[in-house]
């Protein structure tokens, strides 16, 4: 099926926020044999949807147009109100829904705002999308063969309706099967990726590539109608990729981390200087991390790492806190501190500020220490203070992933 994604919000026409919800949903469209048209950004403003809708909708067409955002219950949110004129329905009011939505707000101790009664209005023509984590529902409506679907923009709860009800019913009508397959790399530039993959990207494979770069790695999504075709071009490239792969199918690096350990049933401790508590942070956002990650240790400023760890005072003041032999007592310290199989340090300098002609803003040094190794990397990771946390949590975890194997 044909699909068109129409985005409303002023914010995303300014530049306040990204417009993620096309991004994530061009491409799990694509996943279930839909063909996507079209992307447009509109305006929170009535007349400017209503025009927009007309000039989209064909009824002798078999498409889907596919709404976000405005459903709020705030005054900038008019989609609603613009969608029910435009299909010449009328509305009424759920009753049973607004009392549902008072009990939620009642549960968190607060009185629910007059301002979301316009959320439990729906249409007298037209079905109800359930959303299971938020209070704006969706709505679909059918027009001649043009099927209008509505969800809301915050990107959970709109992510959360289309997995539930609106992929799937998108898939059983499309008469496209695609079978897809995303590769997880991390550890290598795009560029150098894809010059390793050349040869049987080159190659007829019968395949849809597409890259996804990011901070974190380069996700490689394969689409393609026929799953054999799929199966061996994903063989050939994991094959040449090596340990720059982590996983399939979207999941993070520290999902991989935590299922890696909790096989090898690997307790994991970390100190961390220039990430913050970053790393522990995202290890603590995976189910059932509880069972291998023991602690950690923010160990910002010298005096912490002393302190708390017991690095050497002779060894920061001889060799900076930023050095191979500092990030070295980290690791052993915490593993020691936590009882822990395996330690991880990181000490870096994250800028902007902070660095010499030595040792330049996003010099980093990740320790790790075993019962029988220890060893340190260095990393050059570039300038800017946010990015260089993020890619020295990913390249920590990365280190962790590939030394596990041999604890």
């Amino acid at each position: 099926m044909k699909v068109l994604i129409l985005s409303i919000g002023n914010e995303l026409l300014s530049g306040r926020t990204l417009n993620t919800n096309a991004t994530w949903l061009g491409r799990e469209l694509t996943s279930v044999g839909c063909v996507v048209k079209t992307q447009i950004v509109v305006p929170d403003d009535k007349s400017s949807i209503m025009t927009i809708l007309d000039e989209l909708i064909d009824q002798d067409k078999k498409e889907c147009l596919l709404l976000t955002g405005g459903l709020g219950p705030t005054d900038d949110d008019v989609t609603r109100e613009s969608l029910f004129e435009f299909v010449g329905s009328d509305s009424k009011f759920d009753s049973e829904y607004w009392n549902h939505l008072s009990y939620r707000f009642d549960k968190f101790g607060m009185a629910i705002p007059e301002s979301n009664r316009n959320q439990a209005l729906v249409p007298l023509d037209g079905d109800i999308i359930d959303n299971p984590i938020g209070s704006a529902r969706g709505f679909k409506f059918i027009m001649g063969q043009t099927v209008l679907i509505s969800l809301p923009g915050v990107p959970s709860e709109m992510k959360a309706m289309a997995r539930a009800s609106v992929l799937p019913w998108l898939k059983v009508r499309s008469k496209l099967e695609v079978h897809s397959m995303t590769i997880c790399t991390t550890g290598i530039p795009e560029s150098a990726l894809i010059e390793k993959i050349r040869i049987p990207i080159q190659n007829d494979h019968g395949c849809e590539v597409g890259y996804y770069p990011s901070l974190f790695g380069v996700d490689i999504r394969i689409n393609s109608n026929d799953n054999s075709a799929k199966e061996f071009l994903v063989k050939e490239i994991t094959s040449l990729l090596g340990d720059n792969v982590f996983a399939m199918d979207n999941n993070k690096l520290e999902d991989a981390v935590v299922k890696l350990a909790l096989e090898q049933n690997i307790s994991l401790s970390f100190a961390e200087s220039c990430t913050g508590g970053l790393i522990g942070h995202r290890v603590t956002e995976v189910s059932g991390s509880s069972k291998v990650f023991k602690g950690s240790a923010v160990v910002y400023c010298n005096n912490s790492k002393i302190d708390i760890l017991g690095v050497n005072k002779d060894s920061i003041e001889k060799y900076g806190a930023v050095s191979e032999q500092t990030a070295k007592e980290m690791a052993e310290k915490v593993r020691l501190m936590f009882s822990s199989d395996i330690g991880l340090s990181v000490t870096g300098i994250a800028g902007p500020g902070g660095g010499t002609d030595d040792k330049p803003v996003g010099l980093v040094y990740i320790g790790f220490s075993s019962a029988d190794k220890i060893m340190v990397r260095k990393f050059n990771l570039g300038s800017g203070r946010s990015k260089n946390k993020l890619r020295t949590s990913q390249v920590a975890l990365n280190l962790l992933r590939l030394e596990m194997d041999n604890v």
